[in-house]
């Protein structure tokens, strides 16, 4: 089966934002990583999908900018959130239009990046991040395909959407080759480190 990861968010971009613009479990976890930067702050969402947490970090003070594949959950976030800008971009050429960040928040993002593609795409992110700025990396932990994640029904068909697990040795070694030093790990719901998230904070040298 091949993967269809941007048509599975094309299909539910207005249910996953029906779900999380009213989830606030990761406000922590951004209060937590906004702590590090400084006040009003240029944040860069990657793989935003339809623009909740964008919607959080610019509640904080941010001025964010989301990114996405998927066609609809940008038009989603657009709609939802008219207070962010939002563009259609694939991590694999972001643009240097975007100009200079302060941080880069990159939310259960990562995960559909192959092993083998991601010393690329941190380098594309690192590009983006200003002297000093900040990474969030928010990953499944562990290593390979998450299968019990990675098939799942939609509108009644099966569709494959790859979640690709990195343990922390890995993805600090491949941020250590672009620049990106590690930090620190950051905060996390409970919850969400049982179902095996980690979140990683990394600054640019």
């Amino acid at each position: 089966m091949k993967d269809e990861t941007k048509l599975f968010y094309d299909l539910t971009a207005e249910k996953t934002a029906d779900e999380w613009y009213k989830n606030d479990i990761l406000l922590p976890t951004i209060k937590d990583f906004i702590s590090l930067l400084p006040a009003k702050p240029r944040i860069l969402d990657l793989g935003c999908g339809p623009g909740h947490e964008s919607m959080r970090l610019e509640s904080l003070g941010a001025k964010v900018v989301g990114i996405d594949f998927s066609r609809e959950c940008i038009k989603v976030a657009k709609r939802r959130c008219p207070q962010c800008r939002f563009e259609v971009m694939n991590f694999l050429k972001l643009d240097n239009k975007l100009g200079k960040f302060d941080a880069v928040f990159a939310c259960a993002s990562l995960i559909h990046v192959t092993e083998n593609l991601l010393e690329t795409v941190l380098r594309n992110v690192a590009d983006l991040i200003a002297k000093k700025g900040y990474l969030i990396a928010i990953v499944q932990d562990g290593w390979g395909i998450n299968e019990n994640w990675s098939t799942l029904e939609v509108s009644g068909r099966r569709i494959r959407r790859e979640v690709h697990c990195f343990n922390k040795e890995y993805l600090v070694i491949n941020a250590q080759r672009v620049g990106l030093c590690f930090i620190r790990e950051g905060y996390l719901d409970k919850s969400l480190f049982e179902q095996k998230w980690r979140n990683y904070i990394f600054q640019k040298v």
